[in-house]
């Protein structure tokens, strides 16, 4: 999963020019996700790694990227 998710922020950041800050997933994809790092990593830390905000979004059937302005200022503060 870890894989396919810096598939998508590559993608994302190629096509747009900036890289994305939010990550939806359903909570199976985010179980997946955290399978993917240490028992000692929790999901703050690991969406720290990535550098975007998660959302769990149980409609979504694939884990997408995007970029929204209100993450971002969250993310700088």
């Amino acid at each position: 999963m870890l894989a396919y998710i810096y598939r998508l922020i590559r993608d994302f950041e190629q096509q747009h020019g900036m890289y994305p800050n939010i990550l939806f997933l359903n909570r199976d994809h985010s179980e997946h996700l955290k399978a993917s790092f240490s028992e000692n990593y929790s999901m703050h830390d690991i969406t720290g790694f990535l550098q975007v905000e998660l959302v769990l979004d149980q409609d979504s059937m694939h884990p997408h990227v995007a970029w929204v302005h209100s993450a971002q200022k969250k993310i700088a503060s």
